[in-house]
């Protein structure tokens, strides 16, 4: 019986030495896969854009973590755009943007995370979609209909040719969010 009651007190030390190694600074973090809801000043378009630019966001409110804030409201979120496609024939333009960082407002100072827009669609791409067709094609499928010897169906088909694409833009209105790729330690 003393064996079990001291291993028992020996596990509680264990396990409390462990958490209070740790340290007091790395108590609090927002996990991997978070999402915050951030908002763009400027409207963003594909058309004006190129891989590799740098693009802001900010963050319209507060985000605690047990007691802590994490996030203050007015830090700017920066990025660049990953990915880039311009419209073609059939498809729209696509855009991709990944967060390194986070400016603190009061203080400028810069934190480096590793993030991703996530839009409102619930991807990491915006756009990318086809486009309508240009024209449809009639076809007739002919069948027998309820036992007469004469019947079908008219059916209207895409022709192959599709619209040329459009540019896709990101407004203030548009509700996206920055998911963290790894845990962000709030120190």
């Amino acid at each position: 019986m003393t064996k079990k009651i001291l291993f028992i007190i020996f596990i509680i030390f264990v396990t409390n030495i462990f958490f209070l190694a740790k340290g007091e600074e790395y108590k609090h973090f927002m996990p991997k896969n978070s999402l915050v809801k951030v908002y763009t000043k400027i409207p963003l378009s594909t058309q004006n854009l190129e891989e590799g630019s740098e693009v802001y966001f900010i963050a319209p409110s507060d985000v605690w973590v047990v007691e802590k804030k994490a996030i203050k409201k007015g830090d700017i979120f920066l990025g660049y755009v990953s990915k880039l496609k311009m419209p073609t024939q059939g498809v729209n333009a696509a855009i991709s943007i990944n967060i390194t960082d986070i400016i603190d407002k009061n203080t400028k100072e810069r934190i480096p995370i590793k993030a991703t827009l996530i839009f409102s669609n619930g991807e990491e791409t915006l756009g990318g979609d086809l486009t309508n067709p240009a024209s449809y094609n009639t076809t007739i499928h002919p069948r027998r209909v309820y036992g007469n010897r004469w019947g079908g169906t008219l059916q209207y088909v895409p022709s192959g040719e599709y619209e040329f694409g459009q540019h896709v833009k990101i407004t203030q209105r548009d509700s996206v969010f920055v998911r963290f790729d790894e845990d962000y330690y709030i120190y």
